[in-house]
């Protein structure tokens, strides 16, 4: 995935200690996407040093000073409040140009967050302002197994929350094989059907095959692990009235490159909501026809020295 233009690797797609990592949360209240009231920061430990909650989080919900010399790295806002869309904008995240200062959190979507993890020389230190005030240096440099500990109120007025997840960093996927790597994939949409006025993750999933025989099975499993890198999709809706284009674009590649999330099955998701057709310009000028009908979407994405293109792939919005 990218942010704000910066291609980023998530926690399920074996990320490496080189980075850039993205540490996505989603937060989920009575079954809908929802933003908590404020996320204070999220700190980074080694997984070893901390075996249950208790052991970093005080009876309040903060991370606990005692402990501030295990964090490892600390991201935080300017401001708390969600509400305050500067202070989260996806646009701080500038890596090259200010990497010092890229140790922010970044609202993606309502009720999805990231803060990215860099190596040390890109982003150096955090901002720790939990349980005290102080600068934490970047020390996640090797390999391992970590926790990130997210600290937020979930409504104002609430006591604060800690939620603590995993992910591991790995070696590079470095490997020497004595010949091309030859390999097809079939890809597959997993909608069918629509109901016009939803709003819903279409799901694409793609299976590969390694067709090389003399390749250890060692490496097919390395190789087929988070294979799929800058998805986009197309979607076209296709008319049969003769006074109608027989295809209009409704969503382009450009337009959807940094809006597709793919997961550690390099299974691609892109969210498609059916109400913004209400307002295309397509159909604003006639071209679209009805909403309702037959679209077809074709998938893009890179994979080793090859750029895949999928088949036309049917859904129908009613």
């Amino acid at each position: 995935m990218k942010i704000n233009g910066n291609q980023v690797v998530t926690r399920h797609e074996r990320p490496t200690v080189l980075g850039p990592t993205a540490l996505l949360l989603y937060f989920i209240n009575d079954g809908q996407y929802t933003d908590p009231y404020e996320i204070s920061g999220v700190s980074i430990f080694k997984a070893s040093n901390n075996q249950f909650p208790s052991s970093v989080i005080t009876s309040d919900g903060e991370v606990d000073l005692a402990v501030s010399s295990q964090v490892l790295m600390q991201f935080s806002t300017s401001s708390s409040l969600t509400s305050d869309q500067a202070a989260f904008d996806p646009s701080n995240y500038r890596p090259t140009t200010h990497g010092s200062e890229a140790s922010g959190i970044y609202k993606l979507d309502v009720g999805k967050y990231a803060c990215v993890l860099n190596q040390p020389s890109v982003t150096p230190s955090g901002q720790f302002n939990l349980s005290g005030q102080m600068d934490i240096k970047n020390n996640v440099t090797s390999t391992g197994d970590y926790i990130d500990v997210w600290t937020v109120k979930r409504v104002a007025g609430s006591n604060l929350d800690a939620i603590i997840n995993e992910f591991t960093l790995t070696e590079d996927r470095f490997f020497g094989v004595t010949e091309p790597l030859l390999f097809r994939v079939a890809t597959r949409l997993e909608n069918n059907n629509i109901v016009l006025g939803s709003k819903v993750d279409l799901k694409f999933t793609n299976e590969f095959t390694l067709e090389n025989a003399n390749i250890d099975r060692s490496i097919v499993n390395l190789f087929k692990q988070s294979l799929v890198t800058d998805p986009m999709l197309e979607i076209i809706k296709k008319n049969q009235d003769r006074n109608l284009p027989a295809r209009v674009e409704v969503s382009g590649y450009t337009a959807t490159s940094g809006s597709v999330d793919t997961t550690s099955e390099d299974t691609v998701v892109f969210t498609f909501d059916t109400e913004a057709l209400k307002t295309h310009p397509r159909l604003l000028d006639g071209t679209l026809g009805s909403m309702t009908g037959t679209y077809v979407v074709r998938l893009k994405f890179n994979a080793l020295n090859q750029t895949i293109v999928s088949n036309d792939m049917a859904f129908i919005v009613r």
